[in-house]
């Protein structure tokens, strides 16, 4: 392919009449025979991208495409669109779903991490899976591996009309798997592929693409359907590699969308849980981005549904007031995210759900409402409750993140989660302990002389479309400190 350079200049520093130093940008361009011409002028010149590199040509980048399916599990086919026999000559299947994959910074196609989720793939069902190596331009500096995503899109453009033209594919069961800077090479490459079926950005990079315009980063418009997990969206000041802004129609923030469970492991522990120094090192400098991709690997064959809430606000699902699935409410992280689309015209639905520290990372999350009895004292203290069910059982779990006033007649709501459904829930057993403080003398109970006893009405269980009322045998259950009462689903 040949390459025109129109202006080499990307940016120069002038001085304005107050002397304060200015960025001027003199636009600039390169073209790349069928992939078109990339320019580095408005929008990809920004306040969010102070300096601007032109893609490097594909002979650079080298973009490799590596061909799997159930036929060569363990056997790569890589790609020749050169070739018009090639895929004909494969083990490609233009009559089942196709899944792409592409990696992010300083990585290329051959990662663990690839090769996992490509298993999974063939685990759960019969795909073409095709692993992008990009590895040649996703190298040092991180200005120029930003520009050459452009050229990697418009290459895996390429090749879906490739595999329409000569495998008898159809873009509407195409679904490409993008992470960092990955899901805006699926944006690149949905943009310039009409009726892509699906894009999942996993922890798209923020650096370079938070608050830029859409042509700039992945959006809902690339696909029929966009969903993003967001892991690591803390500011880049913090490492925080990945963005909040949502980019989909469907936007899952697990944890609140950072610091993930068991990423605050320090560097010996992570060079030793992963065995080597590139990859302890790796984990604990982008454990929270790397945890996007291990949700959704995990969630290829889990029978732990990754169940969603959309909620305004991580804090409100944290209280436990976002876990009704009514009215599509709810929806699935992961590869079946399809399965729970929002309500069609929507965009950028925020979905929440918390994970374990460790694999399987997938939990069940259950809101419980504990109603305080109209004739109880105020007391503070810390509340705790354990479910029982038909499947299993939710051990004794601290409610409240730290000690709280309980107000006779009011109700309080609560989230806890268990790695296990526990079916229908039979009963709930409720404890507390009272806790005073220096503030209020009338909480003061210095020589345990009192028995602060709180009142507890009934409780109310809310998991996904289910909802159960509990209480106990008497009129109120009487729950001194450091005490259990236990409530039943027949009042």
């Amino acid at each position: 392919m040949g390459t025109s350079v129109l202006i080499g200049l990307l940016v120069c520093l002038v001085y304005d009449v107050s002397g304060k130093a200015v960025i001027v940008h003199k636009r600039s361009s390169t073209c790349y025979g069928d992939l078109g011409c990339f320019s580095t002028s408005s929008p990809f010149f920004s306040i969010q991208r102070p300096i601007n590199f032109l893609p490097q040509s594909p002979s650079k980048i080298n973009v490799r495409f590596l061909l799997y399916t159930r036929q060569n599990h363990d056997n790569v086919h890589f790609i020749n669109m050169n070739d018009y026999t090639d895929i004909t000559n494969s083990q490609f299947s233009g009559g089942r779903p196709t899944k792409i994959v592409s990696h992010g910074f300083l990585e290329n196609g051959f990662v663990k991490w690839m090769k996992d989720m490509k298993d999974a793939f063939l685990t759960q069902g019969d795909y073409n899976v095709i692993l992008v190596d990009w590895g040649g331009g996703s190298k040092l500096p991180y200005t120029q591996a930003t520009a050459n995503t452009r050229v990697v899109g418009a290459l895996i453009a390429k090749l879906i009309k490739f595999l329409q033209e000569r495998g008898d594919a159809k873009p509407q069961d195409m679904h490409i798997i993008g992470h960092s800077l990955g899901s805006h090479i699926a944006g690149y490459a949905g943009e310039r592929t009409p009726n892509l079926g699906r894009i999942t950005g996993l922890d798209p990079a923020g650096p370079y693409f938070a608050g830029t315009d859409k042509l700039v980063r992945l959006d809902p418009t690339d696909a029929t359907f966009v969903d993003a997990i967001h892991s690591d969206g803390s500011p880049l000041i913090t490492l925080g590699f990945g963005m909040m802004q949502p980019v989909g129609h469907a936007d899952y923030y697990p944890n609140g969308g950072n610091n993930q469970p068991g990423c605050d492991k320090d560097p010996i522990s992570s060079v030793l849980v992963e065995g080597s120094l590139y990859n302890g090192g790796k984990q604990y400098v982008a454990c929270n981005h790397l945890r996007s991709y291990t949700y959704f690997t995990e969630s290829i064959n889990s029978r732990c549904p990754f169940t969603s809430y959309r909620c305004k606000d991580f804090d409100s699902f944290q209280k436990g007031l976002c876990t009704d699935c009514s009215n599509n409410n709810c929806g699935q992280m992961g590869l079946h995210a399809d399965l729970y689309k929002p309500r069609a015209g929507t965009v950028n639905t925020k979905y929440y759900l918390d994970t374990s520290a460790n694999r399987p990372f997938c939990r069940y999350h259950y809101q419980i409402q504990v109603t305080i009895g109209s004739t109880s004292k105020l007391w503070r203290g810390k509340l705790y409750a354990s479910m029982h069910g038909t499947k299993g059982e939710i051990p004794d779990t601290l409610l409240t993140s730290s000690s709280q006033y309980f107000t006779p007649g009011q109700s309080y709501r609560f989230l806890a989660t268990a790695p296990h459904d526990v079916g229908d829930v039979n009963d709930v057993v409720v404890h507390w302990h009272h806790q005073s403080t220096l503030l209020n003398p009338f909480q003061w109970n210095p020589f345990g002389v009192r028995n602060p006893t709180l009142l507890i009405s009934r409780v109310h269980i809310a998991h996904a479309s289910k909802q159960s009322t509990f209480c106990t045998r008497g009129k109120e259950g009487s729950l001194e400190t450091d005490t259990t009462v236990r409530l039943y689903r027949k009042c």
